[in-house]
Order: C-alpha cells, then structure tokens, then sequence
C-alpha cells in the first residue's frame, strides 16, 4: 500500500512539472505589437497610446508569449512568419467614472471602464487567432496609465488562453 502512494506521488510530481514546463514555452515564435489608436469621440490622454504600448511589449516579454518581441513594422524571416503574429487594436469606448459614485455607492459604481477590439493574425496568411472586444474597470481614482496596464494585463491573458 505504502509504495502505491508513493508511485502515485511521483507520477502526480512528475506530471506537474511537464505541464509547467509546458506554460514556459513561448507560444509563437514573434510577436508584432503595433500602436491602440483611440476610435472618433474617445477622450483619452494623448500619450495613453504610448503607455499601452509600452505595457503590452512589457508583459509579452514578462510572461514569455514568444521568442522575439518586434517592433512597428519589424520584417520576419519566411521560413519564421507561420509561427509569427501580429497583435493591433484600437480602444473603442472610454467611461471616465465618479469618484463621488465610488465613495457614496461602492460596489463598482462609478469605476473607470475602457473597451478596447484586439485582433491577433498570423503574419503568413492573416488568419484571426483572436477578434474581440475586451473591457477593463478600475477605481476611478487611478490614472490612465494604471488603466493601461490593466488592459495589457488582460490582452496577454487572453493571448496565453489561446489554442
């Protein structure tokens, strides 16, 4: 009985360790990050771009979603642009929220709340790996730049999520 257990704690172990070995591995070979712009009647900050840029190249290259972070416009090789993609966007609703909301109500009301469209195609046939909307709250306190890094926050997971 005792070496059944302790052939079932191996194997469990062993296991584990693939499969977070697994997760370490990036999922494609490059990734493209191009500049969010703001959609017609979003009234954003103008460096907001900038910063949402800067936080989706940061968490792409913390979380380890691909081998080689490119620029704007960077050029693949062809024999790497099946494992390449591109990652754009642009942010279609931005909600400014109440602080007075939030201090008198509470439970969310009158949180900040932005909706962006992200789009991931792969680079050597524009196939949509993902198209959709995502939203991000939060306290409407905090600043454009806490927002975008929110949102970054969120693109990487979804990208991570991904088949």
């Amino acid at each position: 009985m005792r070496k059944y257990f302790v052939l079932l704690a191996a194997v469990f172990f062993v296991t584990t360790f693939a499969v977070a070995k697994d997760k370490n591995e990036p999922k494609f070979k490059s990734i493209e990050v191009k500049h969010f712009p703001n959609a017609e009647g979003v009234e954003l900050p103008p460096e907001f771009s900038d910063f949402l840029y800067a936080e989706l190249r940061a968490e792409l290259q913390k979380k380890k979603i691909a081998e080689q972070l490119l620029g704007e416009d960077e050029v693949v090789d062809a024999a790497d642009a099946a494992q390449s993609v591109v990652l754009e966007g642009s942010v279609l609703e931005y909600k400014k929220g109440s602080v007075v909301k939030e201090s008198i109500i509470g439970f969310g009301a009158g949180a900040r709340s932005l909706t962006a469209h992200i789009k991931l195609t792969r680079r050597s046939n524009n196939e949509a790996i993902i198209d959709k909307d995502l939203k991000v709250k939060a306290m409407a306190r905090m600043d454009a730049k806490a927002l975008a890094k929110f949102l970054a926050g969120q693109i990487t997971r979804e990208i991570r999520n991904t088949e």
